[in-house]
């Protein structure tokens, strides 16, 4: 039985198109040092076939939620983000990360902006890019404990600092 899940008729054991474009740079990415997880490798076959495991109990057997950004494993064993542009309609986004994460900006304690590991210029024949990001916790792991800890991290969301 195909598993199917709440949120759209859909069979886990395929890959959205989302998806499927991380399993086409799968190799591209690999070369570079980055490995995505093994539902993308070109050679996946769902690992709960022919057991007797739900799709749900499997890692592979979960769907991205968003396409722009996945999970993948650096070399040395560093989780990181790779996030996907795409250079056709978000030109400007890669000269900005590199305005931010310049000399002059990381070193700013005003300058909250996620650090950019690597960026990843675009396949030949290709427009799109990856920017390389340290994977982070959710905004709320841990939860704030107290209203001090919650209005120390929106004055830090909402500070701007100056051009150096």
């Amino acid at each position: 039985m195909a598993d199917i899940l709440a949120f759209g008729k859909y069979n886990v054991a395929e890959l959205s198109n989302a998806e499927i474009f991380w399993r086409d740079h799968y190799n591209f990415l690999k070369e570079r040092g980055y490995t995505l997880r093994k539902r993308y490798d070109p050679t996946w076959v769902p690992s709960w076939l022919n057991t007797t495991k739900s799709s749900r109990e499997c890692e592979d057997g979960h769907r991205i939620p968003y396409g722009q950004a996945l999970d993948a494993t650096r070399a040395d064993g560093t989780l990181v983000v790779l996030k996907r542009l795409d250079l056709d309609k978000h030109a400007h986004e890669i000269s900005i990360v590199r305005h931010l994460t310049s000399v002059a900006f990381p070193s700013n304690p005003r300058n909250h902006c996620i650090p950019v590991v690597e960026i990843i210029d675009s396949p030949e024949g290709s427009h799109i890019a990856f920017v390389i990001m340290p994977l982070l916790l959710k905004v709320d792991s841990p939860p704030f404990e107290t209203i001090g800890e919650a209005v120390w991290f929106c004055k830090q969301i909402f500070e701007v600092f100056p051009e150096s």
